[in-house]
């Protein structure tokens, strides 16, 4: 079965470039610039059997859900998911110590493909 990965940032470039990247590791990928709208497809997934396996969040969407706030209401909806925070900033935290929050792992922006499977690696094993 092919593992779906959902990837939520506010910088188009960014999503199509691990989208891009990802599918050509063979995951099913689907992008969002909206927490709340990633949040709906979560919900939707997992009533319909098809749930995500892993998310990679970025902590701040401007005026809309990041990371911090996906947490929680994510890990309700589909336990067994992996959640990867992604960001620029150091985050209080989140990004050295992933797992104190809930997190399976941290992708530190800029990033590069190598970064990417790092961290979708660390989550799959956390």
């Amino acid at each position: 079965m092919t593992e779906k990965i959902l990837i939520l940032d506010d910088e188009k470039p960014i999503l199509e470039i691990m989208s891009l990247f990802l599918k050509k590791k063979g995951y099913e990928v689907e992008c969002f610039c909206s927490g709340s709208k990633a949040l709906e497809s979560i919900r939707r997934e997992s009533e319909s059997g098809c749930s995500y396996t892993i998310a990679i969040l970025d902590v701040s969407i401007p005026g809309d859900l990041g990371a911090r706030e996906l947490i929680s209401p994510l890990k309700e909806i589909n336990p067994d998911i992996k959640v990867i925070i992604s960001s620029g900033d150091s985050v209080e935290g989140a990004m050295e110590k992933p797992s104190l929050f809930g997190f399976s792992a941290a992708l530190k922006k800029p990033f590069r493909a190598a970064d990417i499977e790092k961290a979708i690696d660390e989550a799959q094993r956390n």
